[in-house]
């Protein structure tokens, strides 16, 4: 029986939140809230329906997703415990799914019972993403949670997500627990080693949802002329000289991207003169190459998200497009297409569309060879499409 007090800390949900907690979506919105509750932001607090029957738990914060769900049934979690019990779970998790693996994701939020966290281990450091203020107020207990289930040498938090500012959560790049890495990290992250600069990489340090990607393109490369467009430290056309390709042309914007995978090269051992690197913008280097009738047999198109929202959606299917086109245009006959997206918001059959379309534009017919998911370690939750985020396809071409 739940006491008075605690049900001050009580929100009543509408029936479209009632809906929503049927469904067990992790997230409750404002709009699903028929009385808010009276507490702070952080707490942990009951959600009911309008007759009083509490349906779960979970953190509260004064943003418009104002709970995100721990727990579905009338019994207060203690946080800590719970914490605990699922790194746990999602460690053992990754056991299972990415034996023998130096980085990978150990906490991939909703996906492992726990909204707001994101934890990624590289080596024996952990880095970690806080984005709700129920678990940013409990920092420390959070980080000495993590070090108590596995020994780690340090943990660093990378809090430089999108709106963190509606959680009241400062941005901010520190470490936790034990000392701040000083030199990048050399990691094996898929068959090579990469330098990963926990404080100042992409995401968490880097792109570890797309390290499982180039085994799968392994028996494409020996003898291949491949083009890695947005090839950032060169995960993919390193991946590829390895696996026997005769050249790969690497296109970056970055030009302190270029410069990591330089070396990234060197500490694999692998010989700089079949890569070449072209620092600039992906869509002008194309219409370059089109002129020069420049051609492939593998063409690697990884962009970042042009579709964050849905708001952005039709502008995302015509960058897609003209990327998928140009790609197309670049490749030999027999040649591969592999076109990535990790926009959620632009679903597996808007991306399919749209290279069906690119396809068509240039005369080609595609047939898709494989289909790409995000990895195990990086799971999407059944009944919460918010969650399946990293699709793709490799697409076989006959001029």
């Amino acid at each position: 029986m739940t006491s008075p007090k605690k049900l001050l800390r009580r929100a009543v949900l509408n029936d479209t939140g009632v809906q929503r907690v049927a469904s067990m979506h992790p997230w409750i919105f404002r709009g699903n809230l028929h009385q808010i509750p009276h507490c702070n932001p952080g707490d942990i607090i009951a959600f009911s329906d309008r007759g009083g029957n509490v349906l779960g738990w979970g953190l509260w914060s004064d943003s418009a997703l104002c709970i995100r769900v721990l727990t579905f049934g009338p019994k207060e979690p203690d946080q800590m415990a719970l914490l605990r019990e699922r790194i746990t779970r999602a460690l053992e998790w990754r056991k299972t799914w990415c034996p023998g693996e130096e980085a990978f994701r150990w906490v991939h939020g909703e996906a492992d019972g726990l909204p707001g966290i994101v934890a990624d281990l590289y080596g024996d450091v952990l880095s970690l993403q806080l984005s709700a203020i129920g678990w940013y107020r409990h920092l420390d207990d959070v980080a000495k949670t993590f070090r108590k289930v596995r020994k780690l040498s340090s943990i660093v938090l990378r809090n430089e997500t999108k709106h963190l500012e509606k959680e009241g959560i400062p941005r901010e790049v520190k470490a936790v627990l034990g000392e701040m890495p000083t030199e990048p990290l050399k990691v094996r992250i898929g068959s090579l080693y990469e330098l990963v600069d926990i404080a100042g990489g992409q995401k968490t340090g880097a792109y570890l949802d797309v390290r499982h990607i180039p085994e799968v393109l392994k028996p494409l490369c020996k003898d291949a002329r491949v083009l890695d467009c947005f090839s950032y430290q060169g995960h993919f056309g390193l991946h590829a000289l390895a696996y026997g390709a005769s050249e790969v042309v690497a296109v970056e914007q970055s030009q302190g991207a270029i410069d990591v995978a330089r070396q990234n090269l060197k500490i694999n051992g692998l010989p700089d003169d079949k890569m070449k690197w072209l620092c600039g913008n992906a869509f002008d280097i194309m219409r370059d190459m089109d002129a020069a009738r420049e051609r492939f047999d593998i063409v690697i198109m990884d962009p970042p998200p042009f579709s964050p929202g849905k708001e952005q959606l039709e502008s995302a299917r015509r960058g897609y497009k003209e990327l998928a086109v140009r790609g197309l245009r670049r490749l030999r006959e027999g040649g591969y297409l592999v076109f990535l997206s990790c926009s959620h918001a632009f679903t597996r059959d808007m991306l399919l569309e749209t290279l069906t379309e690119a396809a068509r534009d240039d005369d080609t017919l595609c047939r898709v060879a494989l289909e790409i998911h995000q990895p195990q370690d990086h799971p999407a939750l059944a009944g919460v499409p918010e969650t399946d985020y990293l699709k793709g396809f490799v697409l076989g071409v006959r001029k």
